[in-house]
C-alpha cells in the first residue's frame, strides 16, 4: 500500500471477515456464473470415420464392404486460461456508501476468484488532485494535462488471498482524491492484456462520476482490440451503461447476485463462447 495509507491489519482482518460473513442471497447461482464465465468447460466430441478406437455400431454396413474405418475417437478441446484483474475507483465521491458497497463486492469477487484457482489482482485507483502530467500542446499553444494516478495494490498477481484479507477489507478506508479514470482503467487494459491466459476480465466497480462517456466508449473499443472483457458494475451510477458494453449499475449489497447482475455474466459467458 502507498506510504499514505497506514494500513491497520487488525481492523482490516475484522471489516473482512465482517463482509465475508454477509453472504447475499443467491450467492450460490452467482459463483456457479461467475465460475462459467472464467472456464469453458472441456469440450468433449466424437470423430468418426476412425480406424481405431471404439466401434461405432452405426459403421457396421461399412465393414461388409471391407471398409476399415468404422470406428470412433473422442476428441477433447482443453478448458480456457483465465485472468481477472478488479479495478475499483477509491476517489472521494465513492466515499460512504458507494466504497463500502465497492469493498463488500471486491470481498466476495476474491472468495470466488480464489476458490476458482484464477490468477487475480485487486487494485483501487485515485489521485491527489495536484499531481498533474502534461501530455499534449494543442495548435494554439494551450496545455492539455491529466491526472497521475496512485494504485493501491489490494492484492497483487502474485499474492495469496490470505495474506491480502487485511488489505481487501481496508479498502473502505481509502476513499480520497480525484478521478484519473481514463489513464487508470487504460493502465489495468495494458496489464491485462499482457498476461498469458487466454481469457482477460476486467472487473470495474465505479460511480463513474464525471466520467467522458466518448472517453469510455475509446476505452472499450481498446480493450476489444486487445483481447480483454470489461465487465463494468456502476454503483448508483446508471450513466456507466452508457460508457461500457457490458456494465449494470447496482444500488445495495443484495444487487450483487440480483437477475441484472447474474445475467449480464450470462451474457457475457455467451459472448465469449461465440469468439
Amino acid at each position: 500500500m502507498p506510504a499514505t495509507y497506514r494500513l491497520n491489519k487488525s481492523v482490516g482482518e475484522r471489516q473482512y471477515k465482517t463482509q465475508i460473513s454477509k453472504v447475499p442471497n443467491g450467492l450460490g447461482a452467482t459463483t456457479a456464473n461467475i465460475q462459467r464465465l472464467l472456464r469453458s468447460i472441456d469440450f468433449v466430441g466424437w470423430s468418426t470415420h476412425e480406424e481405431s478406437g471404439r466401434l461405432d455400431r452405426r459403421a457396421l454396413t461399412r465393414f461388409g464392404t471391407g471398409s476399415t474405418n468404422i470406428f470412433s475417437r473422442r476428441d477433447y478441446k482443453p478448458a480456457e486460461s483465465s485472468a481477472v484483474s478488479v479495478l475499483i475507483d477509491c476517489s472521494s465521491s465513492m466515499e460512504g456508501g458507494r466504497i463500502n458497497i465497492a469493498e463488500y463486492i471486491a470481498v466476495h469477487l476474491s472468495s470466488i476468484l480464489s476458490r476458482s484457482r484464477v490468477p487475480f489482482t485487486v487494485n483501487g485507483f485515485q489521485s491527489s488532485g495536484v499531481a498533474k502530467e502534461r501530455i499534449n500542446r494543442d495548435s494554439n499553444g494551450v496545455n492539455t494535462y491529466a491526472e497521475t494516478p496512485t494504485f493501491i495494490p489490494f492484492k497483487p498477481w502474485n499474492k495469496s488471498l490470505q495474506s491480502c484479507i487485511p488489505a481487501l477489507g481496508y479498502i473502505s478506508s481509502c476513499a480520497d482524491g480525484g478521478t484519473p479514470d481514463y489513464s487508470s482503467i487504460y493502465n489495468a487494459i495494458d496489464d491485462l492484456s499482457r498476461r498469458s491466459e487466454t481469457r482477460k476480465i476486467l472487473f470495474l466497480l465505479t460511480d463513474a462520476a464525471g466520467y467522458d462517456v466518448s472517453h469510455m466508449q475509446h476505452l472499450q473499443s481498446l480493450a476489444d482490440k486487445l483481447g480483454v472483457t470489461i465487465v463494468a458494475i456502476g454503483i448508483h451510477a446508471y450513466d456507466v451503461t452508457k460508457c461500457f458494453v457490458n456494465s449494470v449499475s447496482v444500488g445495495n449489497l443484495n444487487d450483487l447476485t440480483s437477475v441484472a447482475f447474474n445475467t449480464l455474466l450470462k451474457t457475457v459467458q455467451r459472448k465469449l463462447k461465440c469468439n
